[in-house]
């Protein structure tokens, strides 16, 4: 049977240190304000999106990028900062005052320093073109996220640049683009002169857009919730920035055609956590488990989930969902609590009726309460399910929400409410969580090898050319360096 030999040793988690790196352009520097800005919303960032990702040569390797690209600037060093996030989500983005975050899920799917230094440069390029957003977000608590360590006392979840994008609003045919698509298409073009400044191929850039919408397509074609989070909010404006990003790579003369950082780049991942985390959750034969916060609960057949940091969100087709947050803003009964606090804070949202069926109950051998609340919105009348468990460490929320014709889909959900359970520390070890081995191809062994011996079994060979870009007729060869997810 097939089995990966490691290249390099796995690389222990330990602390994460910040490191300060520099990069400016034309635009002026950054103003106190902004570097005050962006210290403020620093720590919430970080919290928000899964927490800091402790793997410290590979911090150190993504710092000595910003670095090299920062070098072309004449902004001091302490003007930059980069932060890895424990989130599977692919994405990067900037915040004011130089602080900048990539994600271990895009590292994941990168497969050269050059790669990684076009997913920098776009976020460093935000902040100099004026093309950054301001965050929707306020800020949150460590204590309301369902990171142990770091889900958020919302209502639906937490708006963020950074955060996978909700399905875009509904448009008629032949409407413009969102309005900042300019600004987007303006920094991508930035990030690719960046790129060329610092010496490395321009064509990552292009080819790193090509596989964030691959992979993007491919999530959707396995019926998964898409985890791409770049390239802008919308498919038009996607295909847009993607076009942008190609033409700026045609139009830049003297770029470099080789990467000369390939293997370094995919040896530093050795070891990278893969998709679900731990502290996050992780989705297992057809159920949510927690191994850290000790609780499982089975997910409504046929949703597509998507987590992280601060909440859980499962969509059906039709058009139903269910949320999962925690609080700790709860009293001694959680019947009031649901009356007097959250249908109240609901009905400051939407167009909702009084709250019925109001009850105790016992879920999992959980002290819980439930309730049931009509609303309306452009849609047509709704009904959400509105529950609330207390455990030991916390309290969660289920917020299920439905057509008010759709009784199947809210029985699916008040079925996976009520399968909430405890999970025993005998249990929770049977849930490892995913990660990348480096291997390099060694005589005979072939697609199939790789796709049958990695632990995602739907769509295998599929995810395994997508990990690694082996596109089209393109396969392995002999002293390949490629990425396989283990478990």
């Amino acid at each position: 049977m097939f089995r990966p030999v490691p290249i390099l040793a796995l690389l222990s988690f330990a602390l994460l240190s910040f490191a300060l790196l520099t990069f400016t352009g034309p635009a002026a520097g950054f103003t106190s304000a902004e570097r005050d800005a962006g210290a403020r919303a620093h720590e919430g960032v970080v919290i928000r999106h899964g927490g800091a990702y402790y793997f410290p040569a590979l911090s150190e390797y993504v710092n000595q990028v910003g670095a090299r690209l920062a070098d072309q600037t004449e902004e001091p060093p302490e003007a930059w900062t980069f932060t890895i996030l424990d989130t599977a989500t692919a994405t990067a983005f900037a915040r004011p005052g130089g602080y900048v975050y990539v994600s271990r899920g895009l590292l994941a799917l990168a497969n050269s320093e050059a790669e990684l230094a076009a997913a920098l440069a776009q976020p460093m390029a935000h902040l100099l073109t004026g093309a950054l957003r301001p965050a929707a977000a306020g800020p949150m608590r460590p204590d309301t996220v369902l990171a142990p360590d770091a889900l958020l006392d919302g209502l639906t979840g937490i708006a963020d640049e950074g955060v996978a994008p909700a399905p875009p609003p509904r448009r008629d045919a032949g409407t413009p683009p969102p309005p900042d698509t300019e600004a987007e298409v303006a920094a991508a073009k930035r990030g690719v002169a960046m790129l060329a400044a610092a010496g490395y191929p321009t064509r990552a850039a292009a080819e790193l857009a090509v596989r964030l919408q691959t992979h993007d397509a491919l999530a959707r074609r396995l019926d998964q919730t898409s985890r791409v989070a770049m390239l802008g909010a919308t498919p038009e404006q996607r295909d847009l920035i993607a076009a942008a990003i190609a033409e700026a790579v045609r139009a830049q003369p003297g770029a470099p055609e080789a990467d000369a950082g390939e293997a370094d780049f995919k040896l530093m991942l050795q070891g990278l956590l893969y998709g679900d985390s731990p502290a996050q959750g992780l989705v297992r034969e057809g159920a949510f488990v927690h191994p850290m916060l000790r609780f499982a609960f089975d997910l409504p057949e046929g949703f597509t989930v998507q987590f992280d940091a601060a909440t859980l969100t499962a969509r059906a087709p039709g058009g139903a969902v269910m949320i999962l947050d925690t609080t700790e803003r709860v009293g001694s009964r959680l019947e009031s609590y649901v009356r007097d606090d959250w249908a109240p804070a609901l009905t400051r949202q939407v167009s909702s009726g009084y709250i019925y069926d109001l009850q105790s109950l016992e879920i999992g051998g959980f002290e819980a309460a439930s309730a049931f609340q009509p609303y309306a919105d452009e849609d047509g009348a709704k009904v959400a399910q509105l529950f609330v468990i207390r455990t030991d460490q916390r309290v969660y929320r289920f917020r299920g929400i439905a057509p008010a014709e759709d009784i199947s889909a809210s029985l699916a959900m008040e079925d996976a409410v009520r399968s909430f359970r405890r999970l025993p520390a005998t249990e929770a070890v049977r849930y490892p969580p995913y990660w990348v081995q480096i291997h390099q191809v060694r005589r005979g062994e072939t697609m199939n090898l790789f796709a049958a011996a990695v632990p995602l079994r739907q769509g295998a060979e599929s995810r395994f050319r997508d990990l690694n870009g082996y596109y089209g007729d393109r396969v392995p060869v002999i002293g390949d360096l490629v990425k396989l997810v283990m478990e």
